[in-house]
């Protein structure tokens, strides 16, 4: 029977070890207050949008196969955000209105009759303030 303990790693492999180690707390730290940042940043353009938005000021022009317009639409519904949307393949008036516009994708924002490629609620809420 052998009594020898097997041999302790090198200081070379312990401290590669212990650095990947504090890299990946880091990594995972950073994320963390990343997403704590854009949460914020996300409740902050609700409320702003909250108060700004007013029936009628806010319409999508959507897509049935659109991630980005199902994205916005569950936005503002959860925000509590009155809005208006259509989809350009059900409804002629729809596809008239986004070709009247000259759009180039969906989902095409209508902020007071404006114009706006994509969704971005911060976007909206400065065009909506602009627009006072």
């Amino acid at each position: 029977m052998n009594d020898t303990a097997p041999p302790r790693p090198s200081l070379w492999i312990r401290a590669r070890q212990s650095g990947l180690i504090a890299a990946l707390v880091i990594g995972v730290a950073a994320w963390g207050v990343g997403r704590l940042v854009q949460q914020q940043a996300r409740d902050s353009h609700a409320e702003t949008l909250r108060q700004l938005v007013q029936p009628g000021d806010l319409k999508l022009i959507s897509s049935t196969s659109c991630l980005f317009c199902t994205r916005a639409r569950q936005y503002l519904t959860e925000q509590r955000i009155p809005f208006e949307e259509c989809f350009i393949e059900r409804d002629s008036a729809c596809l008239a209105e986004y070709r009247r516009h000259g759009a180039a994708g969906t989902p095409t924002v209508l902020v007071r009759g404006q114009a706006r490629l994509g969704f971005d609620p911060g976007q909206v809420a400065e065009a909506l303030a602009a627009a006072r």
